[in-house]
C-alpha cells in the first residue's frame, strides 16, 4: 500500500506541477513573450486564457483515457497520461518565443497546452482509482485523499522552483530564460514517477469486474453506456469540484496577475510566498478533511466545503486588497483551505457512486467538465471584470461565492444518488 500511495501521490503531483507551472508563467511572463502587440494587461488576459484551452481540453483526456482505464486497466491509463504530460512540458521549457518565429510560437504554445489538458484529463481520475481500489474498505476515504496531497505538494513545488529562480537571476533574465528552467526540471521528476509507477499492479476491485464482464454478467464499459448509467452522478460531481477548482485560479494563479498591478506595495514574489503558504494548508487541510469525512460522513465535508466560501469570500479578498502582505497570506490560505476541504473527500466520496467498470471514465469526465466551468468559464470573465472595475476585487469575491453554491448543491444531491460496492467477491465463510 505503500507503493501504491506513492504511486498515486507523485504522478498527480508531477502532472500538477507542469499544469501549474504553466498558470504560475502565463500570469508572469507569456503575455509579452507569446503576444506581444497589444496592451500589458491585454496581453496578459490572453495569456492566461490560453491556458483555459488546458481546461477545454480536458473532457478529450477523459474520454480516450477514461475508455483505456476501463477497457485495458488503471495502471496502463497512468502511465500514457505521465508521458504526456512531462513530453509537452518540456517542448514548453524549450519553445521558441514571437519574436524568434513569429505567429509560430503563440499557436505551438497553445497545441502544447491542449496536449497538458489531454494528459492532466486522465491523470486525476485513474489517480483516485488506484488508490481507493487497492484500499480496505475502512481506509478509501483517507487513501482517496492522498493523490490530492499530491496536487497540493504540485502547486507548492512549482512554486517554489518559480520563486527560487526569481530569486537567483535578474528579472531581465527571467523573462529571457530563467522561466525555462522549471519546465525542464520536470523531465526529471517524470522519469522518477514511471519508474514508480511501473512497479504497481493492477487494481483487483478492476480485475473483478473485467472478468465478470468477460463472462457477459456485466456490459463492456463505453461511453454511451457510462453516459446512460452515470449521468446523475456525472453532474453531482461537476458541481462537488467547482468550489475548489474556482478557488485555484481566483486565490493562486489569478492573483499572480491581479495583485501586482492594482494592490500598491505589493508584487508577485509576495502571492508566490503565498502560495507556498497556501500549498502547505492545503495538504493539512486535505488530511483534516479526509478524517472529518470518515468520521461524519463525505457528503457533510463536502456540504461544508460549499458553504465555506460563501462565508469568508469577502473576508479573504478584503485581505488580499489590504496591501499587506501578511494579510495577502492569510487571505489565500482561507481561498485555498476550500480546496483541501473538498480534496479530502471527493475522491471517495464520488467513486463509490460509479459501478467500477465505469468508473474510470465517469471520474475523469466529470473532473474535466468540472475543471472547464470552475477553472476557465466563470474566474476569466470575473478577472476581466476586475479590471474593467478598476481593480475591484467584488467579481472575485461573487464568482468564489458562486463556485461555492454549486458545490453545496452539489453536495445536497450526491446523498440522494445510489452506491455501488466493491467489485472484489466477498471471503467464503462456510465452513468445511
Amino acid at each position: 500500500m505503500r507503493t501504491i500511495a506513492a504511486a498515486s501521490a507523485i504522478g498527480n503531483l508531477i502532472e500538477v506541477y507542469d499544469f501549474i507551472l504553466y498558470s504560475f508563467v502565463a500570469a508572469l511572463v507569456f503575455g509579452p513573450l507569446f503576444f506581444p502587440g497589444v496592451a500589458p494587461w491585454a496581453g496578459t488576459l490572453f495569456a492566461i486564457a490560453s491556458q483555459a484551452v488546458a481546461y477545454v481540453a480536458r473532457p478529450l483526456g477523459a474520454v480516450i483515457f477514461g475508455w483505456l482505464g476501463d477497457k485495458a486497466g488503471r495502471r496502463r491509463g497512468l502511465l500514457v497520461t505521465l508521458s504526456l504530460m512531462g513530453l509537452s512540458t518540456v517542448l514548453i521549457g524549450l519553445l521558441p518565443t514571437y519574436a524568434t518565429i513569429g505567429a509560430a510560437a503563440p499557436i505551438l504554445l497553445v497545441t502544447l497546452r491542449v496536449l497538458q489538458g489531454v494528459a492532466y484529463g486522465g491523470e486525476w481520475g485513474g489517480a483516485i482509482l488506484i488508490a481507493v481500489e487497492h484500499a480496505p474498505e475502512k481506509r478509501k476515504t483517507l487513501f482517496g485523499a492522498i493523490p490530492q496531497l499530491g496536487t497540493a505538494l504540485g502547486f507548492g513545488f512549482a512554486t517554489a522552483s518559480l520563486l527560487m529562480i526569481g530569486t537567483i537571476v535578474s528579472r531581465e533574465a527571467f523573462q529571457a530564460w530563467g522561466w525555462r528552467v522549471p519546465f525542464l526540471i520536470g523531465a526529471v521528476l517524470i522519469a522518477i514517477g514511471i519508474v514508480v509507477r511501473t512497479k504497481i499492479e493492477e487494481t483487483p476491485e478492476f480485475k473483478a469486474a473485467l472478468a465478470k464482464a468477460e463472462r457477459g454478467a456485466e456490459p463492456r464499459a463505453s461511453f454511451m453506456v457510462t453516459l446512460r448509467e452515470g449521468s446523475k452522478a456525472i453532474l453531482a460531481m461537476v458541481l462537488n469540484v467547482q468550489a475548489s477548482a474556482v478557488a485555484i485560479l481566483t486565490f493562486a494563479t489569478g492573483l499572480l496577475a491581479f495583485v501586482p498591478r492594482h494592490v500598491p506595495g505589493l508584487n508577485a514574489a509576495d502571492v508566490q510566498i503565498g502560495m507556498i503558504i497556501g500549498a502547505v494548508v492545503m495538504g493539512l487541510v486535505t488530511f483534516g478533511s479526509a478524517y472529518l469525512g470518515a468520521r461524519i460522513g463525505k457528503e457533510r465535508v463536502l456540504l461544508i466545503c460549499g458553504v465555506f466560501p460563501i462565508v469568508t469570500a469577502f473576508p479573504a479578498y478584503a485581505l488580499v486588497a489590504s496591501g499587506s502582505a501578511v494579510l495577502l497570506w492569510i487571505g489565500m490560505a482561507i481561498g485555498l483551505a476550500t480546496f483541501g476541504l473538498n480534496s479530502g473527500v471527493i475522491g471517495a466520496a464520488m467513486s463509490e457512486h460509479f459501478p467500477v467498470r465505469l468508473r474510470y471514465f465517469g471520474l475523469s469526465f466529470a473532473f474535466a467538465v468540472a475543471s472547464v466551468i470552475g477553472g476557465a468559464l466563470l474566474p476569466i470573465p470575473a478577472l476581466a471584470w476586475a479590471e474593467y472595475l478598476g481593480g475591484s476585487t467584488l467579481p472575485l469575491a461573487l464568482v468564489f461565492m458562486l463556485g461555492g453554491a454549486l458545490t453545496a448543491a452539489g453536495a445536497l444531491w450526491t446523498k440522494r444518488l445510489p452506491k455501488y460496492g466493491s467489485a472484489v467477491p466477498a471471503p467464503s465463510t462456510s465452513a468445511g
